[in-house]
């Protein structure tokens, strides 16, 4: 997707520089500059970080959250199926006395 917008931006431009010259490119650009920093787009530009960096936060915690039930699901499953574990502390088989 990015390569086709970067074609696209290369193709429009060429098509501007020289059919219209240096003088409306400059002012393209001139107009785009201005577009850009327009206190408008600032404020989106900011406020579209802000979302993205606490939908971030969130996702994060969210993934560990999960994460955690799921390694102790798996331990307790390898627990059981290894026999170790269970209700009480002790070996599962006594040990021989010497």
């Amino acid at each position: 997707m990015k390569i086709i917008i970067f074609a696209a931006g290369v193709a429009v431009g060429y098509v501007i520089g020289t059919r219209a010259g240096r003088g409306a490119y400059e002012d393209l650009r001139r107009k785009w500059r201005g577009f850009a920093g327009s206190d408008t787009v600032q404020h989106v530009k900011g406020d579209v970080k802000d979302l993205a960096g606490r939908t971030a936060s969130d996702v994060g915690g969210k993934v560990s959250e999960t994460v955690s039930k799921v390694t102790e699901k798996a331990s307790a499953k390898i627990d059981q199926v290894t026999g170790k574990g269970g209700s009480d502390a002790g070996p599962a088989t006594p040990s021989p006395a010497v």
